[in-house]
């Protein structure tokens, strides 16, 4: 399946036109970018407010836990990074945007969240967040084939053991690009797309995070804990 087409699976993969968007607990900000190859430069921040949430609360520590996913519309296959992120795709939904995801995170990490390091701190791409400071993850993905959709779910997670929102998921946004060939054939990133996730996505998320518990003991890896959806 060819880039002109991709916007016809749009309606099989992401259903972002249908239903209403979530309601996050602050402000998120996306900015991304092209690289001119394969791949695209982004941040992704969120500022916790906590309105306009039911529940408030004070939180020294946010993190992010992000899913992905990668269709090759040439083969019809989803793809990953390496075989732990192959094994924890989701499949088999009868819903077919439901398929697809993952849990991103690389090789041989055991924690789920984005940019953690196994003893507990943070790469430089995670700037953990607070109620006074934005969340700030840092993604560059590349590499991915011509006529591949890239899209994602960025969720800010509060994981403060002493607030009373500990594990309540703040918010999701969503982000997409597609990679399309030069006159050579080679893989180009386009302008990345970017929104406030739908209700939908949430369930997408609740799916790829089921995913990684089940594979984690045997991988050695941390389970996340049960989340909650703050609002």
């Amino acid at each position: 399946m060819k880039i002109a087409s991709a916007f016809a699976l749009a309606a099989a993969l992401s259903l972002s036109a249908c239903g209403p968007a979530s309601i996050p607990c602050g402000t998120f900000a996306f900015n991304g970018t092209p690289d001119g190859s394969s791949g695209v430069s982004l941040t992704q921040s969120f500022q916790f407010g906590p309105a306009p949430c039911a529940t408030a609360c004070t939180t020294n520590t946010i993190a992010y836990v992000q899913v992905i996913r990668v269709y090759d519309m040439d083969t019809g296959e989803y793809l990953a990074p390496g075989p732990e992120q192959q094994a924890r795709i989701v499949t088999g939904q009868a819903d077919a945007a439901m398929n697809g995801w993952a849990v991103d995170r690389l090789e041989g990490r055991t924690w789920g969240y984005y940019g953690r390091y196994n003893d507990g701190t943070f790469a430089s791409t995670l700037t953990p967040g607070s109620n006074a400071t934005a969340a700030v993850l840092s993604d560059y993905p590349s590499g991915w084939p011509a006529h591949s959709w890239f899209d994602a779910i960025d969720v800010p997670i509060c994981i403060d053991s002493g607030s009373t929102c500990l594990n309540n998921e703040l918010g999701y946004a969503y982000w997409l690009f597609f990679e399309t060939p030069d006159a050579s054939g080679n893989a180009i990133a386009g302008t990345p797309f970017s929104e406030i996730g739908r209700d939908w996505h949430r369930d997408a998320v609740d799916l790829a995070v089921a995913k990684w518990n089940a594979n984690a003991p045997g991988l050695g890896k941390n389970q996340f804990p049960a989340f909650t959806r703050m609002n």
